[in-house]
């Protein structure tokens, strides 16, 4: 079960985000039902720490398995979602993720099948 709640119009979210940087860019991500990009992450789950839900979020979404290095920020934030129309109050721990030996993984790969 998510720890995110609705009440009336109003709309409660802990998330986790992961900042994945590769070759002095950040990977960001996008899709038909959004109007902008975000980081990949999602809500953490009863129970689950911080850490478990930005690595399970990241298996979900990209199918790689990535450590964390460290926490990055804590941000609380307030926004009207323009896709269900709710009013957030979110809180997301942002972690920076390692992606440096999946990259060298991807580079050897491509080297062998030329």
């Amino acid at each position: 079960m998510d720890i995110s709640y609705v009440t009336g119009t109003k709309k409660f979210n802990y998330r986790v985000c992961a900042v994945i940087i590769s070759d002095n860019k950040i990977l960001a991500m996008h899709d038909e039902r959004s109007p902008y990009y975000y980081l990949p992450g999602g809500r953490v789950k009863l129970g689950e720490t911080a850490e478990q839900a930005v690595t399970r979020e990241v298996e979900e979404e990209l199918e790689i398995t990535l450590e964390i290095v460290r926490p990055l920020w804590l941000n609380q934030s307030f926004f009207n979602e323009v896709v269900d129309k709710l009013d957030y109050h979110e809180l997301c721990i942002y972690f920076l993720m390692d992606i440096s030996h999946k990259v060298k993984e991807m580079r050897r790969f491509r080297k062998n099948v030329r």
